[in-house]
């Protein structure tokens, strides 16, 4: 680091870089939790076609895969972008907002954000009884119950399963979806 300068002109300059390093900074990290946004619709949006819900979770053969988000709102708006105009196994993507007391038995796939933590037992325990495909970005999020959860591995977000979790929330993860995955554990660690 340069030492701190002596003379007023040259304080004023020394003053306006680190005010220019510190904005720099500031807009990185604003914009870290946007880019995981991102990434984490994209993978909502592509989990669906590597899962196998019981015959019953589907109305008709064109109901759309119904994605929930709770307690994380720049992923739905990304999710929302993303899905539109596109099919997943032949069917539309519709991403909604959920919360606390919402009845998940017509959602495909619930997503738990770090902003509804406070909620995200009582959404796990109801979402496991509709035979939805669970997936947080919690701490912990497999022993809180989930079946997928998203995770930080060498400054990349990747994503970890519980096949204990699918087999209670009577989804079937495909070997491929399982392949790529970080980590795969049996039953919740």
């Amino acid at each position: 680091m340069r030492p701190v300068p002596t003379s007023w002109k040259s304080c004023q300059r020394w003053l306006g870089g680190v005010v220019v390093a510190v904005l720099a900074m500031a807009v990185a990290r604003a914009q870290a939790p946007i880019e995981e946004a991102v990434v984490e619709a994209a993978y909502l949006h592509k989990f669906p076609g590597f899962v196998d819900w019981p015959a019953d979770a589907f109305k008709t053969p064109d109901s759309p895969i119904v994605i929930g988000v709770a307690g994380a709102h720049r992923v739905l708006e990304e999710l929302t972008k993303v899905a539109r105009g596109r099919l997943v196994l032949g069917r539309p993507v519709e991403a909604r907002a959920i919360s606390a007391g919402d009845s998940p038995h017509d959602i495909h796939v619930l997503f738990i954000g770090k902003d509804a933590a406070a909620e995200a037992q009582v959404l796990m325990e109801e979402a496991i009884k509709a035979h939805v495909l669970t997936v947080t970005d919690l701490p912990a999020g497999l022993k809180s119950g989930a079946v997928l959860d998203f995770v930080q591995v060498d400054g990349r977000l990747r994503f970890e399963a519980s096949l204990g979790a699918a087999h209670r929330a009577d989804v079937k993860l495909s070997s491929k979806l399982l392949s790529v995955a970080a980590r795969v554990v049996e039953e919740a660690p």
